[in-house]
């Protein structure tokens, strides 16, 4: 069965044809700093979330910050080379305020473990639909293999710093249009870190009570 998403936002500054090869695609290098990064696992700890759930959920902040509210599709790293769609909303505190930023990305990751374990291991894992974005973390974020996204963000530990790879399609974004995502980032990780209420899904879950 397809996956049903509700994607909306014109991510691109331009359509292009066909999936990206190699060669379309070009590189933003940024990283957290050393003190971004303690703070980044320190904020992890106190709001009891994954510092993967908070670096996705910044990608959607500053996604608005630079291009637009609304809905944009992500795949994430389920089994080897296959992926798995999540919805991302990227949205500005007054229409989605942190607690619920947060809360839905983890609820959406947290939809990824279980289909790990119900599905399986997909036959071809290369195969299906790709999503205009891809979020990929760990030790093996860096080398992972180009499946045809517009947009990469790949975030991987190096030394005491989190490098940040941008990896988007020349024909699809200015580069000034990346650039500024990458400069975005980091201030759309301190807003959010910074007016979450820990613990968040708690918080999140109460306040639907109500």
């Amino acid at each position: 069965m397809p996956h049903m998403t509700r994607a909306n936002l014109q991510l691109t500054d331009y359509d292009a044809e066909g999936r990206p090869r190699v060669e379309d695609l070009e590189l933003v290098s940024a990283s957290l700093s050393a003190v971004l990064t303690m703070e980044l696992d320190g904020a992890a700890g106190v709001l009891e979330l994954t510092t993967d759930e908070i670096l996705l959920a910044a990608l959607g902040r500053a996604i608005e910050r630079t291009i637009g509210a609304g809905v944009v599709c992500v795949d994430v790293p389920c089994y080897g080379t296959s992926v798995q769609p999540v919805e991302l909303s990227c949205m500005a505190p007054a229409q989605l305020d942190a607690d619920e930023m947060l809360a839905g990305v983890h609820h959406e990751l947290d939809a990824v473990a279980v289909h790990r374990i119900v599905h399986g291991v997909p036959d071809d894992p290369r195969s299906g639909t790709v999503s205009a974005v891809l979020f990929a973390t760990g030790e093996d974020a860096a080398e992972r293999t180009h499946l045809g996204h517009v947009l990469e963000l790949r975030a991987y530990r190096r030394g005491d710093v989190i490098a940040l790879d941008w990896w988007f399609d020349a024909r699809s974004f200015e580069s000034y249009t990346v650039a500024e995502l990458a400069d975005q980032f980091p201030l759309a990780m301190i807003e959010l870190t910074s007016e979450a209420t820990p613990p968040v899904h708690a918080t999140h879950e109460l306040a639907l009570a109500h």
